[in-house]
This record gives structure tokens, C-alpha cells and sequence, in this order.
């Protein structure tokens, strides 16, 4: 079987869909073969579908953002993941937004073989506010890259190091910056900081450090040497970071609403996302409470293991063998 896995064009800063599926791509070359092709600019539309289609695969994958690529490939034979719905729910207005809707969404779902989401949440999504019932939509998760390993770290419980990856408006990183206000800590920001979050973080008086634009090895040291990780974010697709903090060893906090509870299973303090109060509860417990931390970070580690590079593949290869059987 030879399988097609098509990314978008690559751009700095943005390479969590790529870092998933080189991950899977690999697990899956050990059975099957693999072909990873990069596409070009949206100018390039119809020779990438050109270059594609002389490949002959028996499965083309789109993994995401680059859905329109369906149209153009053959719908029997192309798998889709739809990662969320956000830029379209919450990003784009009047034409733009009708346009993205039928080019990026409903003809490239209808046309596809298989629709696989990364979460329920997002299936549940896309029947809701696409109106599309009669797809049948897999759901199959994310998995952790696979330079995310187990590694012993003593807690700093005198000035803990708490890691947050994802600056933008849905991280919830203002909520996260006033909750810490008066905690002897050090926060880490992965991310761009927009002037609403520095005024925050000088009205609070956090410590912090700011990084942007790391590798994904660069961006595994952090959760390395860090002591929490907060994901309290108010929407995702899936939610990358819980379980690169469950498969790190680390205590991990996050939203307790879909997909967020779902994916941290028992391994994550679960707080309200709106609730400053209950974000520095949750973040003052897992500090100062050595068994509910240490129990957070063993379930973390038996939950993730949902989420394996080979637990992922072999779902995305059984896909695969049905849809070439039709």
C-alpha cells in the first residue's frame, strides 16, 4: 500500500499539524509505504494536484488546514482531518466567511473518502454548524511527538516554573497572568505577546520569560525543566499540550469543558477556565500538595499512552486498508 500524507506549506511558527504527522508517518513506514509531500503556495494549486495525482498512491491524506486539496484529488481515495472549526466560527465575516465555509469545509468533506476530527468536539462541530449529518466522521486523536519521553525532575516548590504553550486569544493567557498574581513563580510564554498580555503581566507583577518561534526539540527542553504546565484554555480542537506534559511527567492544568477533560482523562487538574479564582486554586493545590501532584503525574503518564505514535498509526492504517477495500 502506498499512502500520501500532504501537508501545507510550511510556515514559521506554525508546525504542530506537520511535527503530528511526521510522527505518524513514521510508525506508518515500518508497515506501509509513505510519501510526505509539502504543498506549495494556494498559486500552485493545480500543479501540486498534478504532482499528487502522478504519484498513483492508493491513499492521499490531507491532514489539515489545506482542505480544498480534496477537490482536486480523487474523492474515493483522499482521507481528510479537520483539526477545528475556529478560524471559520470565530475569524471571518460576510463573503469571506461563506467562501471559506463551502471551499475549505462542505465540498472537501463531501468529496472525501473518509472525514476523520481529532476530537469528538470537533465532529460534533462540524454536524452542528455545517449542517453536514448524513458524513460519517472517525475520530481519531493526536499523538505526542516522539521526543516526548518520561524524564525525573525534583519540584521547585519554593519558586515553581510554570510553562504555557499558545499565546493566542483562545490560550486564555490574561486569566492565567492575573490568577498568578501574588504566587512566587516564573511563567514561561511560548508565543507572541500581544499588548494585552505585557500590560497584564506588569499589572500582576508575574516573572516571566517569552519565547517564540523554538524548535520542537527547543520546545520539549521547556517541559523538561518546568514544574506545572497550565493549558487553561477557553476552546480547542484537541488540546497538544496536555498530553506533551502527561508523556513529559509533568502536572498538568487545564479547562474542565470538551475536548480538554476528555484527552486529560484522570491525569489533570480540571478547573473552570473563566474563574481566575479556580485557575489559582488549582494552581496553589498541584504547588503545594506533593500527593495530588504525584497523582496527577502517574495518571498522566498511564493516560497517555492513548495517544502513542503507534496507538495513532494503527488506527490511521486500519482507516486506510478499509477505505482501499472500497
Amino acid at each position: 500500500m502506498k499512502v500520501v500524507i500532504i501537508y501545507r506549506q510550511q510556515r514559521q511558527g506554525a508546525y504542530s499539524i506537520e511535527e503530528l504527522f511526521h510522527t505518524v508517518a513514521g510508525e506508518l513506514g515500518k508497515q506501509i509505504e509513505v510519501v510526505e509531500y509539502v504543498a506549495g503556495p494556494r498559486s500552485r494549486l493545480l500543479v501540486d494536484a498534478w504532482q499528487l495525482r502522478k504519484l498513483n498512491a492508493d491513499i492521499y491524506h490531507v491532514t489539515g488546514d489545506i482542505h480544498y486539496m480534496v477537490n482536486l484529488l480523487p474523492g474515493r481515495k483522499t482521507v481528510l482531518t479537520i483539526h477545528d472549526l475556529r478560524h471559520y466560527l470565530y475569524d471571518l465575516r460576510g463573503i469571506k466567511r461563506c467562501l471559506y465555509k463551502w471551499i475549505w469545509l462542505i465540498l472537501p468533506i463531501r468529496s472525501a473518502g473518509v472525514v476523520t476530527a481529532i476530537s469528538s468536539e470537533t465532529s460534533e462541530n462540524v454536524s452542528q454548524h455545517l449542517g453536514i449529518k448524513d458524513k460519517r466522521i472517525e475520530v481519531i486523536g493526536n499523538c505526542h511527538g516522539a521526543i516526548f519521553r518520561p524524564v525525573a525532575k525534583p519540584f521547585v516548590q519554593e519558586c515553581p516554573v510554570i510553562l504555557q504553550v499558545g499565546t493566542s486569544s483562545n490560550k486564555n493567557t490574561e486569566r492565567l497572568v492575573e490568577a498568578l498574581k501574588g504566587v512566587h513563580c516564573r511563567l514561561v510564554l511560548i508565543g507572541n505577546l500581544d499588548d494585552r498580555i505585557k500590560k497584564k503581566l506588569a499589572e500582576c507583577a508575574v516573572v516571566y520569560e517569552n519565547l517564540v518561534g523554538i524548535t520542537h526539540e527547543a520546545l520539549y527542553e521547556q517541559y523538561v525543566r518546568c514544574d506545572v504546565v497550565s493549558f487553561v484554555s477557553l476552546g480547542e480542537g484537541f488540546g497538544v499540550p496536555i498530553i506533551e506534559a502527561q508523556a513529559t511527567g509533568r502536572p498538568v492544568i487545564t479547562t474542565n469543558m470538551s475536548p480538554m477533560r476528555e484527552v486529560a482523562g484522570d491525569g489533570a487538574c480540571l478547573v473552570d477556565s473563566l474563574d481566575v479564582s479556580k485557575i489559582r486554586e488549582g494552581i496553589q493545590r498541584i504547588i503545594c500538595d506533593p500527593v495530588y501532584r504525584n497523582y496527577l503525574i502517574e495518571s498522566g503518564l498511564h493516560n497517555v499512552r492513548r495517544y502513542s505514535s503507534a496507538t495513532i498509526s494503527d488506527q490511521y492504517l486500519s482507516l486506510y486498508k478499509k477505505l482501499a477495500l472500497t
